[in-house]
């Protein structure tokens, strides 16, 4: 009998017995919480590229971060009726997601198709007016989006006081659920369909953002060759364009691009293409080759001057290139601008956004 309870005295004094042993307490699995990216914030200049097409190469949601660039500016919209329909291009839900980690606000760009006669009819309805801006604010909730880029150009002149009241109203609109809005315009001056149907002034008090559209010096329905953005018409345009709109506004829009020309030696008609940066690179290799090539730097213009012949066709281009690009972008500072606009993904070289990105800083 002592045997025995000597044995169970030792069991409850063992650390290793039964009596010993502490109750099991369940351990508590916590499910991290998901990460929420922070909506990128613009606290300096802009620095805005238009996305013309979502095609991989251009496709900015996916493609490696650019250092400096802070907007993109899918092209998705596009006025259809004159209800105010729009045609929605290939919009996806997720792209402003992708941009957002990417560090990136995203303002698709609206156009008025270009179309004088079928925005005329919109501006002229209310109910069409309302019910374009209906869709850009469901569009902007599907989307998540941060604002919206209107490009409407060849505009009837008599129409400029009534585009002033609709972008008022999409202002108005969009402000009041947080997005930010910016408009196309041209450089002032008295061209029909061009620039008169702009009151620069009204439009710059209207919208957070001016981008002046600082290209296109010549195109080629005027079938003279020239220029697409020489610096001196293109700082001649900031200049009268500040008159009425204030810098912190104004952001300067840059080609990425150029036209080359031709010229038949026998009837002497001119026509022009556009041509990206890389394409032109090529073509000067090329071209510098043959005999009748000429090249000819004008330092007013910050531009190359390129010719050549062949087939009974005489070629010229002036070069843009990042070198044109520095020396228009330095303007953003010297006028104390609100930033950069470039036209467009996928026209460009590589070596331009650097360039960009340190005219914004």
């Amino acid at each position: 009998m002592r045997t025995l309870i000597l044995l169970l005295c030792l069991c409850f004094l063992c650390p290793g017995s039964l009596a010993a042993k502490k109750p099991h307490t369940p351990r508590t699995i916590t499910t991290p919480l998901p990460v929420v990216m922070p909506l990128p914030q613009i606290t300096g200049k802009v620095n805005l590229v238009w996305q013309h097409k979502d095609l991989p190469a251009v496709d900015l949601s996916k493609l490696p971060r650019l250092e400096g660039l802070n907007v993109v500016s899918p092209c998705w919209y596009d006025l259809e009726a004159a209800s105010g329909k729009l045609k929605v291009k290939p919009a996806p839900a997720d792209y402003a997601i992708r941009a957002h980690t990417q560090g990136y606000q995203v303002w698709p760009l609206v156009t008025s198709s270009f179309d004088h006669q079928l925005f005329h009819q919109v501006l002229a309805s209310t109910t069409a007016r309302q019910f374009f801006i209906q869709q850009l604010l469901d569009e902007a909730k599907r989307t998540q989006v941060d604002g919206f880029n209107l490009d409407f150009e060849n505009i009837k002149d008599e129409d400029k006081d009534r585009l002033t009241s609709f972008v008022k109203e999409i202002s108005k609109a969009l402000r009041a659920e947080r997005l930010k809005v910016s408009m196309d315009v041209t450089i002032p001056s008295g061209a029909s369909f061009w620039s008169k149907c702009y009151d620069h002034q009204a439009l710059g008090q209207e919208v957070d953002y001016v981008m002046l559209m600082a290209y296109d010096q010549y195109t080629p329905s005027q079938h003279v060759a020239g220029p697409t953005a020489a610096l001196d018409w293109v700082e001649k345009g900031v200049q009268k364009t500040l008159k009425l709109v204030p810098p912190q506004k104004l952001v300067l829009g840059v080609p990425l691009y150029m036209r080359i020309w031709s010229r038949d030696l026998t009837t002497g008609k001119v026509n022009g293409k556009t041509l990206s940066m890389p394409d032109a690179e090529k073509i000067t290799v090329k071209a510098s080759l043959l005999p009748s090539w000429q090249a000819e730097y004008n330092d007013r213009q910050a531009l190359l001057k390129c010719s050549y012949e062949e087939k009974n066709q005489r070629f010229t281009y002036w070069l843009e290139d990042a070198n044109s690009i520095r020396r228009k972008a330095a303007l953003i500072k010297k006028y104390e601008l609100a930033g950069a606009a470039s036209w467009r993904k996928g026209f460009e070289t590589d070596d331009v956004w650097p360039v960009l990105a340190a005219a914004v800083k």
